[in-house]
This record gives C-alpha cells, sequence and structure tokens, in this order.
C-alpha cells in the first residue's frame, strides 16, 4: 500500500499531526503500541495562557491558544466527542513573593488575573499566612485518554492505524521514499516521544531523561470548574478524578512509582484540602524533554523523505496544534 506520510508514534504529537495532515487531504499510516505509560495520557494536558512564577503571557499566547481551541474543535465535531474543557486557575498564593508577582501582572493589565479573598474559595484551606487566592481566566483542559483513544478508533476505521511495536529492521530507505514492511511512504515521520531519545535516525536530538509521577485522586464535592495549586496542581478530569502532580526525576533507574513523593503529595494534601480523598491511581511515565524545551520540527540531512516531530514538551497541548501546522508545511514546502 502507498501512504504519502508514515508516522510512528501516537502520542499528542502524532495525533494532532496526523489530524493535521488529513485536514489538509494527505494520506497517512499510524504505527503504535499504546501502553498506561504512554506520557500523553499521564501529562495534566493543560492550556494555559500564562507561564513561569511570575504568570506574564507567553509572547506567542494570542497565536497558540486560538490554533489549538480551533483544532480541537474541528477535532470533537469529526469525532462526535467531547475533550475540551474551559476552565479557571486558582493559585494560592504561599507567600509574599507570589502575591508581589501575581499582582504585577494585575497593575499591568494582564487581562487573564485576578485576586480572590480566601474566603471565596472554602472548599480548601489556605493554611498560614493570610495571602489571596490568584484566578487565572480561561484556562482549559483537554482530556488526553479520551482524544487518543477515539483518534485511534478514527484512524483504525480509514485503515489508517497498526497497532503494533515498530521495527526498524524492516524500514528500508530508498530514494525519495522509504518501505516499511506492505507499507510505502513518501515521508516518514518519528513521533515516538521519549523512546526518541534511542532513535538512531536522529540521535544528536537534544533530548534529557527525565521522568515524572501523577496521582488520581477522587475528591468528592470538589468543584470541577477549576483547577487548583498550591505548590501541587489539582486538575479536574472528565471521569470525575482529579489528576494531582507533578515531580521531575533527572536520575532514575525505572518507571516504578516513587511512593515517597507519593506519601509526600499526600501529606501536602491532607494540611490543604478540607473535603476527604481517596487515592485511585499512581501514574508514571518518561518524558520527551529536550535541553530548553524547545519542540524538534526536524529533517534528516542525508534522508530528506526522514522527519521528527518530538519534545513538545510541558506546553504540548497548547503549542501543539500550531507547531502541527508548522510540521506539514516542512513535510510539503515547495
Amino acid at each position: 500500500m502507498h501512504t504519502d506520510v508514515l508516522m510512528i508514534g501516537q502520542g499528542i504529537a502524532g495525533t494532532l499531526l496526523s489530524a493535521e495532515l488529513l485536514q489538509q487531504g494527505k494520506s497517512v499510516m499510524v504505527i503504535d503500541m499504546p501502553t498506561e505509560q504512554q506520557t500523553s495520557i499521564v501529562a495534566a494536558a493543560v492550556i494555559n495562557p500564562l507561564i513561569g512564577k511570575h504568570w506574564a503571557p507567553a509572547t506567542d499566547t494570542a497565536t497558540l491558544i486560538p490554533a489549538a481551541i480551533t483544532a480541537y474543535n474541528r477535532m470533537e465535531q469529526l469525532l462526535g466527542a467531547r475533550f475540551l474543557y474551559q476552565k479557571s486557575l486558582l493559585v494560592f498564593l504561599r507567600n509574599a513573593q507570589e502575591e508581589t508577582n501575581f499582582r504585577r501582572q494585575i497593575s499591568m493589565q494582564n487581562p487573564y488575573t485576578e485576586l480572590l479573598s480566601a474566603a471565596e474559595t472554602g472548599q480548601l484551606n489556605q493554611g498560614s499566612g493570610d495571602y489571596p487566592v490568584g484566578k487565572i481566566n480561561p484556562v482549559y483542559t483537554v482530556d488526553a485518554e479520551l482524544l487518543l483513544r477515539q483518534w485511534r478508533q478514527y484512524l483504525e476505521s480509514k485503515t489508517s492505524f497498526r497497532e503494533e511495536q515498530f521495527d526498524r529492521d524492516e524500514l528500508t530507505i530508498h530514494k525519495g521514499v522509504v518501505t516499511y514492511k506492505d507499507i510505502r511512504a513518501d515521508k516518514l515521520v518519528f513521533c515516538e516521544g521519549a523512546s526518541g531519545r534511542h532513535n538512531p535516525f536522529f540521535p544528536d536530538c537534544p533530548f534529557t531523561a527525565n521522568r515524572g509521577d501523577a496521582l488520581l485522586l477522587s475528591v468528592p464535592g470538589l468543584a470541577a470548574d477549576f483547577l487548583y495549586q498550591k505548590g501541587i496542581r489539582l486538575v479536574p478530569r472528565s471521569d470525575g478524578l482529579f489528576w494531582c502532580g507533578s515531580n521531575y526525576t533527572w536520575q532514575y533507574k525505572d518507571l516504578q512509582a516513587d511512593l515517597l513523593w507519593q506519601q509526600e503529595t499526600l501529606n501536602a494534601l491532607k494540611t490543604w484540602l478540607k473535603l476527604p480523598f481517596e487515592l485511585v491511581h499512581h501514574l508514571v511515565a518518561e518524558r520527551p524533554t529536550t535541553a530548553g524545551q524547545v519542540p524538534l520540527l526536524m529533517q534528516h540531512s542525508q534522508w530528506p523523505q526522514l522527519f521528527c516531530f518530538n519534545g513538545l514538551g510541558t506546553r504540548g497541548f497548547s503549542a501543539g496544534p500550531y507547531l502541527a501546522q508548522k510540521m506539514v508545511d516542512k513535510l510539503f514546502k515547495p
């Protein structure tokens, strides 16, 4: 069979890129073996217009957010499912410096920020201090698990997905095309996530080994209209649970749950949440982190039909749709 683009990996990068390719009339074949430890599923999947500890708008917010909303809405209509939700983020300021940083954004007429009193957020306990609560609105959450699953099923209905482990020994590179088993493709794009660190075709990608843990919590009575942050972050999911996390571990030997971090996080929540909660699941994944958080939109220097689309980082769900458009431009530039 022939396809315009053969893609390896169906995390958020592979999902968004394949969607953009189909939107532009290209044919695709995606190969992946989904696992519970897929980075895109473990991620919080938050679209936040502000970045950093100073809560400043990103320079590209005006471009990225509309592109993301348009792309996700289009996929919702196509799939007949909802996975994009508009929320507000409540930031429980912990000290004078955090309050100063937040008030500075308000004084600079940052349109996304306002201050609430602690009394207005009675479901949570401020703990020590009398600091106000910062509110960021709007932010968005993406139901990543549903999005990836529904998109995989859509690709399967188009005979454009194969659930298998990619075998590089089956890949042959010809002049202008590649073949993989019975597939002949004009382009090959690696969207492998963290395993891209071991891709022999792009050995110089600036990946840095990193893993993260997150918890899924049941918190009956906690309003799902908000995300909550006080050092750690609580993000409501469409299944009624709350994502809680996360940590960054740079030195590790395996992907077993970090039970020490789990206990420290649960203890911190007990001093914060007035409502009872229950730990449902502990998630762990390896992240495709790059030095400087630079996304990788790369073309092989020797074999121009080989590409890499990876390393979207912490802003993958917000920047991914726009970057997917740019990747398609790169694939089919005149």
